[in-house]
């Protein structure tokens, strides 16, 4: 797996969302977030992080969703990404 590879997912399930199928998106971004944490790079993770809460925020309840928007911040903020 590419350190960039949850960026791809992460994309590729927003589109989905955004044309209707928000189920699969959601599947690919839940994807992405566990990708995350196994690529061990964390540079791109406010970036994932952050498009990936927005698809979540159509499943799980915004409370939930908004917690790993604050961490999205977090490591954004920590690798330099604002």
């Amino acid at each position: 797996m590419s350190p960039v590879s949850p960026v791809g997912l992460t994309y590729y399930g927003s589109s989905l969302a955004k044309q209707g199928n928000i189920n699969e998106g959601y599947h690919f971004v839940k994807l992405a977030l566990s990708l995350l944490d196994k690529v061990g790079s964390r540079e791109n993770a406010g970036e994932v992080i952050a498009i990936c809460t927005q698809v979540k925020m159509y499943v799980e309840p915004i409370q939930a969703a908004l917690e790993h928007f604050q961490e999205g911040y977090a490591s954004a903020m920590a690798s330099g990404d604002s």
